[in-house]
């Protein structure tokens, strides 16, 4: 199985300033981010309530005013704390848009070590330490410039980050053991199964055909399942097929009953029910929403 078939499909920035930012709030569902990878670095910035993140198999209780850094190619997901909405704020770059130009000591000495993981910075940053506190002041600086297009963003942008990783030099887990094999294999299977589902969405998943993939029973692969991605197989296909038509009611004019069926629903009571379960509205309703929406931004 290809694993690139889990791997997030979003563009982030362009190859000429390979940076985004994402500020998401009011968050009030169990999953607030599905197991994805992607090759670029990310720091996440909670900014309210208490988020469980997983990297790989490892688990970090992150709460408002905390971030996580995950490296390129690692497996992440999130998952809400408590009853109460949370948020947080993301900013996610190309390792490149570090890189010197050339090969030199900042290459060689910094940069180079953290592409080949051989150095690893801590992925919870709780500002316990005077300098956690001042790289959470940058990661924020950094996210509130580029939502806002500051003057010069793409400049200070850079400058923070290559401070960010100065200050973490002091901090780094060099020359770190490897992930236990166990754990790696838990992911890598992981990986194989959701890239399984992300490829065939469309067509009917069978439990048997999931559990079949990496030689397991139904049982014990819907045990291994949740374990790793804190929801039922079943939810978790449900969830991204709902996902999957979302983008189609945003960028197609297909009708509801058409849309089921494109991204794997063959009854569409049913699908209606699950996208109102993970949606909080129904199909006809998001689209009434984003016509709304587009609506009062033309006007204003």
């Amino acid at each position: 199985m290809d694993h690139a078939l889990l791997k997030e499909q979003r563009i982030h920035g362009n190859p000429m300033y390979p940076v985004s930012s994402y500020v998401m709030e009011d968050l009030d569902y169990t999953t607030i981010m599905d197991c994805h990878w992607h090759e670029e670095w990310e720091f996440t910035l909670v900014t309210r309530g208490r988020i469980k993140f997983q990297i790989g198999t490892e688990y970090y209780e992150v709460g408002a005013g905390e971030a996580m850094f995950v490296h390129g190619g690692e497996l992440h997901a999130g998952y809400r704390i408590g009853d109460e909405p949370c948020a947080f704020s993301a900013i996610v770059f190309g390792a490149e848009f570090l890189s010197s130009r050339g090969y030199d000591a900042l290459q060689e000495k910094f940069i180079d070590p953290l592409l080949q993981k051989k150095a690893l910075p801590p992925p919870h940053l709780t500002g316990r330490e005077a300098w956690e506190r001042e790289i959470l002041d940058l990661i924020a600086s950094v996210i509130a410039d580029n939502e806002r297009a500051a003057p010069a963003f793409e400049l200070t942008t850079k400058a923070r980050l290559l401070q960010v990783f100065a200050l973490l030099q002091g901090h780094m887990r060099e020359n770190a053991p490897s992930v236990p094999s166990a754990d790696r294999e838990k992911v890598e299977r992981l990986k194989t199964v959701l890239g399984f589902m992300h490829e065939r969405y469309a067509s009917p998943i069978k439990l048997g055909d999931l559990a079949a993939l990496l030689g397991m029973s139904e049982g014990h692969f819907c045990r291994f399942f949740k374990s790793m991605a804190h929801k039922s197989p079943v939810d978790y296909l449900n969830r991204y097929r709902t996902q999957q038509a979302c983008r189609l009611l945003e960028t197609s004019g297909h009708k509801i009953v058409e849309i089921a069926m494109e991204v794997g629903f063959d009854s569409l009571s049913y699908f209606i029910s699950v996208f109102k379960q993970h949606q909080g509205c129904t199909p006809s309703q998001y689209r009434k929403r984003l016509a709304e929406g587009a609506a009062a931004a033309a006007e204003s």
